[in-house]
């Protein structure tokens, strides 16, 4: 029995390239600008127009998505927007609430009568280190000042929750012995913060006050 070998079939570039080379031909040409221009205006211009409309309408699902795509993009872009804005009400909101209600406290102060004061059981070396100097509400026990009440008891507490700077803006409206009152019934951290917060000229002139509160004598 006779055994013949198959020779390998040898691949022929010579074959594809031309083709290639006609593709290659046929793309530039549709790139191109001045021959797009030259098909375009020239005896080809049915078949061109007819290939423009052909691939609009193949194309036209793929733009349809894109613009989808682009509308749902600036739908999220809105909502995101309201929600910042929406945001930025309800702080603007909550801020009036607070400034309307510190408001009212600082207006019921106002119309309320002044305190007399009301001697303490032992007195303090130092005035202005008794009215700010201990846990909250003991400052006024401990020096002439009278026991804050309740509404300045309130008001302290608001002070004490509020920014040291927004706390000093209030108090320049008050007149010293209301604000002695109240620092006396915060205490001697929140006091503190708020006075260091003040004018230079400001926070003298309450100190001064608090140093001219006279300590009541011991029996």
């Amino acid at each position: 029995m006779i055994v013949t070998r198959r020779r390998r079939r040898r691949i022929h570039l010579g074959r594809y390239l031309l083709p290639v080379l006609a593709l290659a031909a046929l793309a530039f040409a549709l790139t191109w600008p001045p021959s797009q221009r030259a098909i375009a205006n020239g005896p080809l211009k049915p078949l061109w127009a007819l290939g423009a409309n052909v691939g609009s309408v193949v194309s036209k699902p793929f733009t349809f998505a894109a613009q989808q795509q682009t509308i749902n993009e600036r739908n999220r872009q809105i909502r995101d927007l309201n929600a910042q804005l929406e945001a930025q009400r309800k702080a603007k909101s909550d801020a009036d609430t607070r400034t309307q209600a510190v408001q009212q406290q600082l207006n019921t102060l106002a119309n309320q009568p002044r305190p007399t004061a009301v001697p303490a059981a032992k007195p303090q070396p130092s005035a202005a280190a008794g009215a700010f100097g201990g846990p909250a509400g003991t400052g006024a026990a401990t020096t002439g000042v009278a026991p804050p009440t309740d509404d300045e008891k309130r008001l302290a507490a608001t002070w004490a929750a509020m920014d040291p700077d927004k706390a000093a803006a209030v108090i320049q409206r008050l007149p010293d012995d209301e604000v002695v009152r109240v620092l006396a019934a915060m205490d001697s951290d929140s006091a503190g913060s708020i006075m260091n917060a003040l004018p230079a000229a400001v926070a003298a002139r309450i100190s001064r006050a608090v140093a001219q509160v006279q300590p009541p004598s011991g029996r």
